[in-house]
């Protein structure tokens, strides 16, 4: 997903994230339930992301956006996420 063109991410930044989500990926029990009429489909990812306690929820659905009130984790684009995390890597290949 992250080689989509439309990210236009260079190679060193995939390569990067790759390693860190192999690094650091766990499976999540849901501990909690959150309502979303937003978008029903949206509700499971939210639901990790809490119980998870993750830092933060990569997506390019802008309807996330709407369901920042609901989560302490941070919902960020593709490219907020590199910006933010490893903006290093964005100005290298």
């Amino acid at each position: 997903m992250i080689q989509r063109p439309k990210f236009a991410l260079p190679k060193v930044t995939m390569t990067w994230w790759i390693e860190l989500l192999t690094a650091d990926t766990r499976v999540i029990q849901p501990t909690i339930t959150l309502d979303f009429p937003r978008d029903l489909d949206d509700a499971p990812f939210l639901i990790c992301a809490a119980s998870g306690k993750a830092d933060y929820l990569i997506t390019g659905d802008r309807d996330f956006t709407e369901a920042q009130a609901l989560l302490q984790t941070r919902i960020v684009s593709v490219r907020q996420f590199a910006e933010t995390i490893a903006p290093q890597t964005l100005t290298r290949e």
